[in-house]
């Protein structure tokens, strides 16, 4: 019997009609007793056949049947055990591609629509699982479907009939009913559990307040937070860690959290190691989210850097420099990601998706800084180079200042053999006097000149200490051997010109090196910086200043040697070739010293002169046109190729207006006219001539170092010590990040501490928050 005729709507009663309505009304109990043998199991009830089947019904078990079609994701690599990770806490994911993942439907490539988030604020969007999810059924939903565990990727049919379909179902209406009930409750402060016990709900947010401020504490200055022991139980071991013992402390100094703590269940006191690494993403993800909302709608620079830690994984920085609303130039560490492989093209690809998945616009960027390795800075296969092909678009390429000028100093000094035969005496000298020098590398010159400003200052206790071994019998003849040998070396007129001569030379470079560091250092201020410098390098060449090294070289008194005796029979001619003598006299070394002289300092011209002076040659004229000293300042001619990058509509009269507006407003004065200056002081008329305020925020957004990248690999070594190996790149990155930025860390008080209570509080929690 087909039991879908006893649902089908009466015909409508008439005056002549009713005497059949009684029949159909006895027919009720039978269909409710076949409805319960259908229930049970039973066989009794006769299926339509499957000609009747309707087109759709059979459609509809296609569609079941078929699982690329039925909108599972097939994504490779993606645990369907459960969502992915990249998914929203607090709110959906409404994530915006250039360009969505595609899958082949009969041939044709489709993909997902950014437009499909209209009218549904339910929708998120997996970049990982490249497949769609509803944040509703997944966050409140009490039945599992593609929309909460594996995602949902037809995307064929998703308008017409999956997303459709998904909406009208009932179980998403309950489980959006939810969530707009919770948030609802959550913005008024008066959820259920509110209204039950409001002051047991404070006591919960006072107990993981204490938590999130010792994570707090323990991030911004370093320190490790697990031991071997994670039970609170057994805080008075040693072994415990930082975290349980500054929340044992914690306890102890604070006697309402102590009260707490004794209504808090065993299993809900949060102090485990997985607590406190979703407690710790929350707080980086809120912090990365403050750096989005801070670059706004600026343009901004990135600046990559690459080291490998101990355990051998890659740890890529990358940070962003961009113009504030308040006009300040910052810096910000935006993440430290990670890649299997360094090739280039892996290293690109990572930028560009770490950029997105924070939310910043690749079609922002306007230059990038890397230092000079090949596969950052190849010009047909290097990073910059990919990067630029992927956006289409010309973003300029800066090497490293301070990179380039450590490849002055190593290549321009390592040119004379007698320089780096120096460097290899001191530290054997010092070793006998008991101290330790400056750990000598290639790719860094700052421990030569450390290590020439050791070697002069204890001189002469070098000298003496040395004649002391070598004239005591006590010692060794190993040991006095050496020494020997060592007071031949040091007390040689040319050891003290080469001491001191190198230590002037590092002393000029030293203080471009260290305010080219400074993340207010934009890349023009950086050229006029290394221009001074480079002058300041070629005023030593001359005679007086070689007088003037050499006179204060003091004379040691050297072990006696046989005057060697020249050749009677050349005297009174001019030798041009070698006769296998060697002159000693104080006039051939001087002789010898001038050369060394006049050849380092040509050499350190030369190699700044190149390295310096292959820049883009236009970029460089609008940015010196945007300097207020300059005789070019605000030529509309020479102003356009930077404002160009971005594509900023120019206009000429803004540029005259500005001109004469500033010259006239510019008050000499103490303190020197920049461009940081001017926008700070005369931002309220400059936003009247946008072009002009955007040239000069252009100007202020090129960096031209990567220090503050180099800076958070000396954070990572501090994080990652020896006892630390065993932590997970994506701690790893957080922690970082939390010591790195300290002054955004340290507003998790109040507002940011609500915040991170509530992302905590979003998800199944014993103890409730709100």
């Amino acid at each position: 019997m087909d039991i879908r005729k006893f649902f089908r709507p009466p015909p409508p009663q008439t005056n002549t009609a009713r005497a059949t309505a009684e029949p159909y009304q006895n027919r009720i109990p039978a269909a409710e007793k076949e409805l319960q043998e259908l229930a049970s199991g039973s066989n009794t009830a006769a299926q339509a056949p499957p000609a009747e089947r309707s087109e759709r019904e059979r459609e509809h078990a296609d569609y079941n049947a078929n699982p690329r079609c039925s909108g599972l994701s097939q994504t490779q690599g993606h645990d369907h055990s459960g969502p992915p990770d990249d998914l929203g806490e607090d709110k959906p994911a409404q994530i915006i591609l250039k360009k969505f993942p595609s899958r082949l439907f009969n041939g044709q490539k489709r993909s997902f629509v950014a437009l499909w988030y209209n009218q549904r604020d339910w929708l998120e969007y997996s970049v990982k699982a490249e497949a769609a999810f509803c944040f509703a059924c997944r966050k409140f939903g009490t039945v599992d479907s593609v929309f909460t565990k594996s995602g949902y990727c037809d995307w064929k049919h998703a308008a017409e009939r999956g997303l459709r379909k998904h909406a009208e179902c009932k179980e998403h209406m309950e489980s959006v009913a939810k969530w707009r009930e919770r948030v609802k409750r959550a913005d008024s402060g008066q959820e259920i559990s509110t209204l039950v016990n409001e002051g047991q709900l404070a006591r919960n947010r006072y107990y993981i307040g204490a938590i999130i401020d010792m994570l707090q504490f323990l991030a911004i200055n370093r320190l490790p937070l697990r031991g071997s022991v994670e039970a609170f139980n057994s805080q008075g071991d040693a072994s415990c860690g930082l975290f349980l013992s500054l929340f044992e402390y914690s306890v102890r100094k604070d006697p309402e959290l102590e009260k707490i703590l004794q209504t808090i269940p065993q299993n809900a006191r949060y102090t485990s190691h997985d607590i406190q690494n979703e407690l710790i993403k929350i707080m980086s993800d809120i912090l990365t989210e403050e750096i989005v909302h801070e670059v706004s709608d600026s343009w901004f620079t990135i600046k990559v850097d690459g080291t490998r830690d101990p355990t051998g994984c890659e740890n890529i920085s990358i940070v962003i420099r961009f113009v504030a609303e308040d006009f300040e130039v910052r810096e910000r560490l935006l993440t430290i990601a990670t890649a299997d492989v360094g090739d280039a093209k892996t290293l690109a690809n990572t930028i560009i998706t770490e950029l997105r998945r924070v939310g910043l616009s690749t079609s922002k960027i306007l230059s990038q800084v890397y230092d000079g390795a090949s596969v950052m800075s190849g010009k047909h296969g290097g990073v910059q180079k990919i990067l630029q092909d992927m956006l289409a678009r010309e973003i300029p390429y800066v090497h490293c200042f301070n990179h380039q000028l450590h490849l002055v100093v190593i290549n321009a000094m390592s040119s004379e053999g007698a320089i780096e035969d120096f460097f290899g005496k001191p530290t054997v000298a010092v070793h006998y006097k008991g101290d330790t020098l400056k750990r000598l590398l290639e790719q860094r010159w700052t421990g030569h000149l450390a290590t020439v400003t050791v070697v002069l200052k204890s001189f002469d206790d070098i000298f003496s200490l040395l004649s002391e071994i070598d004239s005591n019998r006590a010692f060794g003849t190993d040991l006095r051997i050496e020494a020997a040998g060592l007071i031949r070396a040091v007390s040689e007129p040319s050891f003290e010109f080469i001491g001191r001569f190198v230590q002037k030379i590092l002393q000029l470079l030293d203080a471009p090196n260290k305010m080219l560091q400074s993340e207010q250092m934009d890349l023009l201020s950086g050229m006029w910086l290394v221009k001074s410098a480079s002058e300041c390098v070629a005023q030593l060449r001359s005679e007086s200043e070689f007088n003037n090294i050499l006179g204060q070289c003091k004379e040691k008194e050297r072990p006696q040697k046989r005057k060697r005796m020249v050749n009677k029979s050349l005297q009174g001619y001019v030798v041009e070739e070698t006769v296998g003598q060697q002159q000693g006299d104080t006039d051939e070394g001087d002789t010898e010293l001038r050369r060394l002289f006049y050849s380092t300092l040509d050499a350190v011209g030369e190699e700044m002169s190149k390295r310096f002076s292959e820049r883009n040659s236009e970029l460089m004229t609008a940015l010196q046109s945007l300097d207020p000293n300059s005789e070019t300042f605000l030529d509309v001619k020479h102003v356009k190729p930077i404002l160009t990058l971005s594509s900023t509509e120019i206009n000429e009269a803004e540029f005259v207006v500005a001109r004469q507006f500033l010259k006239t407003n510019m008050t000499a004065d103490d303190e020197t006219w920049t461009i940081s200056r001017i926008i700070k002081t005369f931002h309220s008329a400059l936003e009247a001539m946008p072009s002009v305020m955007m040239a000069f925020k252009h100007a202020l957004t090129f960096g031209a170092s990567t220090a503050m990248c180099e800076n958070s690999f000396s954070t990572l070594k501090s994080v990652l010590t020896d006892n630390r190996l065993s932590m997970l790149h994506q701690r790893k990155a957080h922690l970082v990040q939390l010591a790195f930025e300290r002054d955004l860390t340290k507003r998790f008080t109040t507002e940011w501490m609500e915040a991170v209570m509530k992302r905590f509080n979003s998800g199944r929690r014993r103890l409730q928050l709100y």
